[in-house]
């Protein structure tokens, strides 16, 4: 975690202080052959193959099955046929809409009741992998039958026994539209919590400010299609408790809560946020904030829209250094996250769009707009991770990599109207970053830099970016050495391409910038074409 002070520190006079400890991680070399194969398979981004969508079969592809889950919704299946890279996500859609994501194999879906009305449905499949490319099965016809009776549970004595049943687990309950005032609430193991769209209101009971007006607490539990108003007394939403897995949540609107939306916590495992909307109005911390650790992973948000909270629009929270395995698979794809401000402070700690702090995530087809410090930032082991086919702007950094991110692939971004486009922390505190691939992005009117790798941030690739205006040298090594800097491409602002420089170490002595190749770094005076 960094202190950055201001763009102009943070840049040139590369001044930055961490608070946590950094371990050297070995094997370098092996971290560069593996940033440089995926540099390579961008030049060629052959998607995962997958065979026609069909009903019923075990064919190899994709495959849709109309088998019944215990309350008689159908489940979705998918398989991928001979993928190239490591898949994310498998989202199944009807039409447009998405009936929901999942991100570990073999990619099934449990439909909850209400998701499909009786009849016939054409569903296709989309899978994206970690470099970002995305498959879609041609639609296969699925049939389902009539939902098993359910009577809606409405505010008044009803409601009590209803809660009790979430509390014990195993059961579903459905919600009809209204305001309901809910002392603390815990849904065991197994639980089902699906309102009526919008209209279904969930608010803390009068005089209670709740730490979490919902808690997760075990296996297989969903909550849908609903609202939670925290009505400035909740501080959070939903907790997701020490030792859940397989805790999905979709169609959720959050407003009003005091601290973060929906928070994971201790051993986890398979939590998903999808499809949501997340209001943070100036909440102090996170729209969804993972405490994550050797002890968590596969956690995902997904196509939901993010803003107003003052700290981080998602936050991949796992902080600690040379960790091998630590959060991994953590999944943050095509959500948009905007207004991430807080006018009281300004020291690069938070106002992040997304942090990132896990083993192997992948950081995938998001918009990140109007953040205070980044828009994207790596921290703790952030190694083989890749950071994909997003869309950033109106912030200081567009992506920021703290010290100790390695072997990580940084390809295919947009990047427009920022201080820095993309920017390497320094070495210092015992870690640094190194073998990580820049390839293939556009950055445009970066006022400070493009790139810019700070002193020992060292056998990087930067290859085939594209800089658009902005500030020359487009491209900056500073004591940064060993790199490959090849077929990048400026227009309309004249000025070199790149520059080297040293830099100061955490000694205070001096870092040259050594050993790197220059190759076919072209400058042009006009952008058209």
């Amino acid at each position: 975690m960094s202190l950055r002070h201001s763009q102009r520190k943070r840049v040139l006079a590369a001044v930055a202080i961490c608070a946590w400890a950094a371990l050297v991680l070995p094997g370098c070399g092996e971290r560069e052959r593996r940033a440089a194969a995926d540099g390579e398979r961008l030049a060629a981004p052959a998607p995962p193959s997958l065979v026609a969508l069909r009903a019923g079969g075990a064919a190899a592809g994709v495959v849709v099955g109309a088998a019944r889950s215990g309350g008689n919704a159908p489940v979705l299946r998918a398989a991928i046929h001979i993928p190239r890279a490591r898949i994310v996500a498998v989202s199944f859609f009807t039409g447009s809409r998405p009936l929901g994501t999942d991100t570990t194999a073999p990619y099934r879906l449990d439909l909850l009741p209400g998701a499909l009305p009786r009849g016939a449905h054409a569903v296709r499949a989309v899978a994206v992998d970690r470099l970002g490319r995305r498959t879609t099965s041609r639609p296969a016809t699925i049939t389902t039958g009539p939902a098993a009776h359910q009577q809606a549970t409405r505010p008044g004595p009803g409601l009590t026994a209803a809660l009790a049943r979430l509390r014990a687990g195993h059961t579903t309950v459905r919600l009809a539209p209204g305001r309901y005032a809910l002392n603390a609430l815990e849904l065991g193991p197994g639980a089902r919590l699906v309102g009526s769209g919008p209209s279904t209101i969930l608010t803390p009971a009068p005089n209670t400010t709740p730490w979490a007006l919902l808690e997760a607490r075990g296996r297989t539990i969903r909550i849908a299609d609903l609202t939670i108003d925290g009505d400035r007394r909740a501080h959070r939403a939903i907790s997701i408790a020490n030792g859940s897995a397989d805790v999905r949540l979709q169609r959720l609107t959050v407003r009003r809560v005091l601290t973060n939306a929906i928070e994971a916590w201790g051993a986890h495992r398979d939590i998903s946020v999808q499809d949501s909307t997340l209001d943070g109005r100036g909440a102090s911390n996170a729209g969804v904030f993972d405490l994550g650790s050797d002890h968590s992973r596969d956690v995902s948000t997904i196509r939901t829209r993010i803003s107003g909270f003052r700290g981080y629009g998602v936050a991949f929270a796992q902080r600690f250094y040379g960790r091998p395995a630590a959060a991994l698979h953590n999944l943050a794809l095509d959500n948009h996250i905007n207004n991430i401000v807080d006018p009281t402070r300004a020291d690069g700690r938070s106002e992040s769009g997304i942090w990132s702090g896990g083993v192997a995530a992948a950081i995938v087809g998001n918009r990140v707009h109007n953040t205070g410090t980044d828009a994207i930032q790596t921290v703790g082991s952030s190694t083989r991770s890749t950071i994909v086919g997003n869309t950033v702007g109106r912030t200081p950094v567009g992506i920021y990599l703290e010290h100790s991110t390695d072997a990580t692939l940084i390809a295919r971004n947009r990047i427009a109207d920022v201080g820095t486009g993309i920017n390497v922390e320094w070495r210092h505190a015992g870690g640094g970053s190194s073998a990580n691939t820049f390839a293939t992005n556009t950055i445009a009117q970066a006022s400070q830099a493009g790139v810019f790798l700070d002193v020992g941030s060292d056998a990087n690739r930067v290859q085939a970016n594209r800089f658009v205006g902005g500030a020359r040298p487009a491209i900056v090594l500073q004591g940064s050495s060993r790199n490959l800097v090849r077929a990048n491409r400026g227009c309309g602002t004249a000025g070199p391409m790149v520059a080297q420089q040293a830099g100061r170490r955490e000694t205070g002595t001096l870092a040259a910038a050594r050993d790197n190749r220059l190759a076919a770094n072209v400058a042009t005076p006009s952008c058209a074409g």
